[in-house]
């Protein structure tokens, strides 16, 4: 198991190290860069381009939340019996 876990160890920096090579390699860096973006031109690019891009990520942020939500309920039987007769004194 420990084998398994140092190998996953090295597949994960050996990969890191692929990804950095390539975009550090990729030939935006070459040239110039160009003005930046306004405020008013990053919303309407967030509003206008990516529109549908934003309201799929908006719902499954929703239902992450939601089943977040689900799973930290405690729902065993001395818990909902203490919450029944408010704290156990009978």
């Amino acid at each position: 198991m420990k084998l398994l876990s140092i190998l996953t160890r090295l597949g994960i920096i050996f990969m890191g190290l692929i990804l950095m090579t390539v975009v550090m390699g990729h030939s935006v860096w070459d040239s110039e860069a160009s003005s930046a973006p306004t405020t008013s031109q990053l919303a309407e690019g967030l509003l206008v381009d990516w529109a549908i891009g934003l309201l799929v990520l908006g719902a499954l942020l929703a239902m992450a939340m939601v089943g977040a939500a689900y799973l930290v309920r405690d729902e065993r039987k001395v818990n909902l019996l203490w919450e029944t007769d408010e704290g156990g004194e009978s």
